[in-house]
């Protein structure tokens, strides 16, 4: 690889990571050493394609579930605090369990551990036929680990094979979280209709039923991917050891943003419907979300042009949007802030994933990312067991402060290691 390397580039190329070359000379030439761009570009546009419909096939399985799983908990004939119990053992798994995933993913490999998903998630649905308590919430804790690796081993994948088989693309990343972000808020979009249709065709377990194609499909797809895992490096512990180690002062502010604006998030999820009822009016709540969905894709399609907000600035808008109910009642005031909230959401998601794949180790990629969401889950176990002690604005405006506290954050971090701006990498991102 290295002679034909250097006959085809014309010797060492300044500048240009070894690696970099080395992949360019291989691949982007003929058997003359032509260039050969639009095989190249034909190579990506299969890789992305088949990254996103695994990602989106996994993550509408996980959709499916979310309009009608209080509800199907309730048909079982469970209590309140039996439910609360049930979404905590969820968050818990996720947070404690989910770690010794994110390890094993870059122990064992990442496309392994998204196969992992599917056959968990699936275990996950089926365990929903039960009747009986405990074995919900096994199922719930199953769906914990899942949701772990969802968000970990996924991403972890892409990252090491889009800088491995593609590094002269590499602004283009910023792309791909980009329409991920926007077609993830499509498939919520089409997975609350598809929910729907199921539970009436076969009761609030359809869902459940439903998704279950869907990760066979996504099963199906990551088959096709290589391999990758970080550095070869199989020992466990050293994995969990190199991530503790990784740890430094940029890489905990980037857990650190993670961790308030997905905790913020979080505890709006719960919040926006009894804040918007409190005007008294009758709230269309499948249209109210469509509504959001669509202003995050409209975020999502932000930071896939040529300006991406920077992510301080997205931190702080975010922040005065929460704050909205404590200012007014009014049905349409908070309704606008809440979509700006949503639109917040959107362009945090690109830009945050962007982060993570500059300042991340590839060796314990997969491992960082579960670590950063212990935090976070807590918040949200801490959300549900202790929330209901305060009125709703007022949790919401404890939201608002961290984000707040998330804009100082960015601000704070090296002009190096921010994103977002005009620029190259913007232009390149679409």
């Amino acid at each position: 690889m290295g002679p034909r390397t250097s006959l085809a580039l014309g010797g060492r190329a300044k500048g240009r990571p070894a690696m970099a070359r080395d992949v360019v000379g291989a691949d982007c030439t003929g058997s003359g050493g032509a260039v050969v761009p639009e095989k190249r570009s034909s190579e990506y546009a299969r890789f992305r394609r088949s990254y996103l419909m695994a990602f989106l096939c996994a993550a509408s399985s996980d959709w499916l579930k979310g309009p009608y799983i209080y509800r199907f908990y309730e048909a079982r004939g469970f209590q309140p605090q039996e439910i609360t119990v049930l979404f905590a053992a969820g968050y818990l798994s996720s947070a404690f369990f989910g770690v010794v995933a994110g390890v094993l993913t870059d122990a064992l490999g990442r496309r392994r551990m998204c196969l992992c998903f599917c056959a968990l998630y699936t275990l996950h649905c089926a365990l929903h036929a039960a009747e009986g308590f405990w074995l919900l919430l096994l199922a719930r804790a199953v769906s914990g680990v899942a949701t772990a690796l969802l968000f970990s081993a996924f991403e972890a994948w892409l990252v090491a094979e889009h800088g491995r088989q593609f590094p002269e693309r590499a602004n283009e990343l910023a792309g791909v979280f980009a329409t991920q972000t926007q077609g993830n808020a499509l498939a919520a979009v089409a997975s609350g209709v598809a929910a729907q249709l199921a539970v009436l065709a076969m009761g609030y377990a359809g869902p459940f039923a439903v998704a279950t194609p869907l990760l066979a499909l996504c099963a199906r797809e990551v088959r096709k991917w290589p391999e990758n895992a970080g550095n070869g490096q199989r020992d466990p512990r050293e994995v969990l050891r190199a991530a503790l180690a990784g740890m430094n002062s940029v890489v905990a502010r980037v857990g650190l943003l993670q961790c308030l604006f997905e905790g913020s998030m979080h505890v709006f999820v719960f919040l926006w419907t009894p804040c918007l009822q409190r005007s008294g009016h009758s709230v269309p709540h499948g249209l109210v979300f469509s509504l959001y969905m669509l202003c995050m894709m409209a975020g999502g399609r932000q930071c896939a042009g040529r300006f991406r907000p920077p992510l301080g600035w997205v931190f702080a808008v975010a922040a005065a949007c929460l704050i909205a109910p404590r200012v007014s009642e009014g049905l349409w005031g908070n309704l606008a802030a809440f979509c700006c909230f949503e639109w917040c959401v959107g362009c945090y998601f690109p830009q945050i994933a962007v982060l993570r794949s500059r300042h991340l180790s590839n060796e314990s990629r997969g491992a960082t990312i579960t670590l950063f969401r212990v935090p976070f889950n807590c918040i949200v176990v801490a959300v549900l067991v202790y929330g209901r002690a305060l009125p709703p604005q007022a949790m919401l405006s404890f939201a608002s402060g961290a984000l707040a506290c998330g804009a100082l954050a960015c601000w704070s971090l090296p002009k190096e290691a921010s994103v977002g701006g005009s620029g190259p990498d913007a232009a390149k991102a679409d």
